[in-house]
């Protein structure tokens, strides 16, 4: 070893770990922190609409992670879908939808093709939990598997200090606005959005939830943030009525992205606790956590490259700095 660089390694390095240490006791510091990018999308189809929605998922940010929401091929098979998405197949994290719950709608297929044991089950990208349910194939009642796994990993996030946001996300909707959908299950008040919410939506406030996903109904729509109303459980309680921009509120904000490209669901009217909707486009939501993991960003695009739709959450955290070609300090 040459004996200057020796002595440099002695004296000059612990200098800068000392003016690093320094600034994180000034400033109450965290180092920049790797900011994660989501896709989301449900009820997709085989067709030119599929392959524009694709192409609007990868052109933002390229998401380290897509949420594909169900209601895939409406085929026997997986394989027309599989083709359509295979440049984002690797990033995407899939939920059983009633188009593929069944044997003979290619289910062992889907669980095969995305190497999947379990129709539910949690990942954690970043400081985000992401928490994958199953509203089709098996039980969500209370006290079932299903059950008993999505409150332990909601508690379990909730209490993980490296956790800021947890997502969760599921095929059938838990509310939604009146729609020309003909089935009962895509109605605001139909068994199956009652007990969802009824089961699941005190859950989500009990432990901080940030976000719930889901599709089935086929157009977009994004509540405020809400809270659940036992004496009301169809309209549930508005938390803020700000338009896009939350800070921290109590209550989630709900995301319907039916809007894969299989074919669109009118809207029939607006719920007092839907801000924003849209039923004359396909298209994806983008999430991206942003400010150093502090701040988390829903952008839903039309698959026309128009921005429809915003929302922000905000909350609050320690200052940040990073390191570039100067060093650059912000306080709290």
């Amino acid at each position: 070893m040459i004996p200057g660089e020796y002595k440099f390694e002695l004296s000059v390095m612990p200098i800068v770990a000392l003016v690093v240490f320094a600034f994180s006791l000034i400033f109450e510091t965290n180092y920049a922190f790797a900011e994660p990018n989501f896709g989301a999308a449900g009820d997709w189809g085989c067709n030119s609409n599929t392959e524009d929605t694709v192409d609007n998922i990868r052109s933002h940010a390229s998401p380290e992670r897509v949420f594909a929401l169900g209601d895939f091929s409406y085929t026997s098979t997986p394989t027309c879908w599989l083709d359509r998405i295979d440049s984002i197949k690797s990033r995407t994290r899939i939920t059983i939808g009633n188009h593929e719950d069944d044997s003979s709608e290619g289910f062992s297929s889907y669980m095969s093709a995305f190497g999947l044991s379990s129709t539910y089950y949690a990942f954690t990208y970043g400081n985000v939990r992401v928490i994958v349910m199953d509203s089709d194939r098996n039980s969500y009642s209370k006290g079932s598997a299903q059950y008993n796994f999505v409150v332990s990993q909601l508690q379990a996030a909730s209490q993980n200090s490296a956790i800021k946001w947890i997502i969760v996300y599921l095929h059938k909707q838990m509310y939604t606005s009146p729609n020309t959908c003909s089935s009962s299950s895509c109605s605001n008040t139909g068994s199956e959005a009652t007990n969802l919410r009824n089961i699941y939506h005190s859950q989500f406030g009990k432990y901080g939830v940030d976000v719930v996903l889901y599709g089935h109904v086929h157009n977009y729509q994004r509540t405020y943030p809400i809270k659940y109303d036992s004496g009301s459980p169809s309209s549930p309680i508005v938390t803020s009525s700000a338009s896009q921009d939350y800070f921290d509120p109590y209550g989630q904000i709900f995301a319907l992205v039916g809007t894969g490209g299989v074919n669109i669901h009118g809207l029939s009217g607006k719920s007092s606790f839907v801000k924003y909707q849209q039923d004359d486009r396909f298209g994806a939501l983008d999430i991206n956590i942003e400010n150093n993991g502090y701040k988390l960003a829903g952008r839903y695009y039309t698959n026309d490259g128009v921005k429809r739709d915003v929302f922000t959450i905000t909350k609050t955290g320690p200052a940040s700095y990073s390191y570039g070609p100067s060093l650059s300090l912000s306080g709290q």
